[in-house]
């Protein structure tokens, strides 16, 4: 008798964009600066019947509304809230990350909780759900990757 084996696959979606400043106090860019990000999700797990994971549009539809919070926004840590005093002719959108820095590192992690949160919605797909990758690139030559382990 041969052994079963259980089929994992992985799905991608790539170059997500939003744009956005940050700081990172003590670093040589401790200024505000900002960044086009563009944004890799990667999802692996168990295959439904049809053989789907989730669906691409839905995936992507997820994703998208989460990023499109961020869009046109200052990533601040959540300690430095009393800071926000920005003044003038103009809005200013501002977006609370749970890390005492703006580092792009923290930014794929929060934006992967917050994927997670939403995918835990998802009763069809969360279960079989075995890591959830976010990769945020803040130029063409630099990313930083956070990985849920869900299993």
């Amino acid at each position: 008798m041969g052994a079963t084996v259980k089929r994992i696959t992985r799905i991608g979606i790539e170059g997500l964009r939003f744009e956005s400043i940050h700081y990172t106090p003590d670093s040589p860019r401790s200024q505000l600066h900002g960044h086009t990000f563009k944004v890799d999700i990667v999802v692996e797990g168990e295959p439904d019947s049809s053989g789907m994971i989730i669906d691409f549009r839905r995936l992507r539809k997820i994703v998208e509304s989460i990023i499109a919070e961020w869009d046109q926004a200052v990533i601040m840590p959540l300690k430095d809230k009393e800071h926000i005093k920005i003044s003038g002719p103009f809005n200013v959108k501002h977006v609370l990350i749970p890390f005492n820095t703006a580092t792009t590192e923290n930014i794929a992690c929060t934006l992967l909780e917050k994927l997670l949160n939403r995918l835990k919605r998802e009763d069809d797909v969360y279960p079989r759900l075995h890591s959830v990758l976010v990769r945020v690139w803040e130029s063409y030559d630099r990313y930083a990757e956070c990985i849920g382990e869900l299993k």
